[in-house]
């Protein structure tokens, strides 16, 4: 299965993911990316962080030869219709 490494840009810049996640589909990994946005900004806005604040993120996903296969901004996961 490949592996796949979730970055994470925020206001601080690029946090790398050493460790990354096997996926047996984009989809799933898609799918996967759009719970963890959720339950992310949910903890941040629990957190006494504002909305612009939590949302002002974006996951970069990289494969294993470190390309980016897909970037997912907080307000598009969000947006999703992922169920958490």
């Amino acid at each position: 299965m490949p592996r796949y490494f979730l970055n994470l840009r925020d206001a601080d810049g690029l946090h790398h993911d050493l460790e990354g996640d096997e996926f047996e589909s984009m989809g799933d990994l898609r799918d996967d990316v759009m719970i963890s946005v959720k339950q992310i900004v949910a903890d941040a806005l629990v957190g006494g962080s504002t909305l612009s604040d939590a949302l002002d993120r974006s996951f970069e996903i990289a494969d294993e030869t470190g390309r980016i296969v897909l970037t997912v901004s907080f307000s598009e996961g969000v947006a999703s219709r992922a169920k958490v």
